[in-house]
């Protein structure tokens, strides 16, 4: 399963984007507007969408953990 270039999220082979340079790097995206946002020269730290879900990411995470220390 390839993980995106910019935003780092996994998502299944045949949807997304492949992107080869001519240096030969391979780039992955998982949709266009993280390849379009890529392309422009945007940094994925600052791009608030992308911090949201990394917040919610981090609160499904301590919610597992919590959950799993009840059992």
């Amino acid at each position: 399963m390839p993980v995106c270039t910019f935003c780092k999220k996994g998502y299944e082979f045949p949807k997304g984007t492949t992107v080869v340079l001519k240096s030969g790097d391979v780039r992955y995206y998982c949709s266009s507007k993280c390849r379009k946002n890529s392309e422009i020269g945007r940094l994925s730290k600052k791009v608030k969408w992308i911090k949201k879900s990394d917040v919610v990411k981090a609160e499904r995470a301590k919610y597992a953990a919590a959950k799993a220390k009840k059992k």
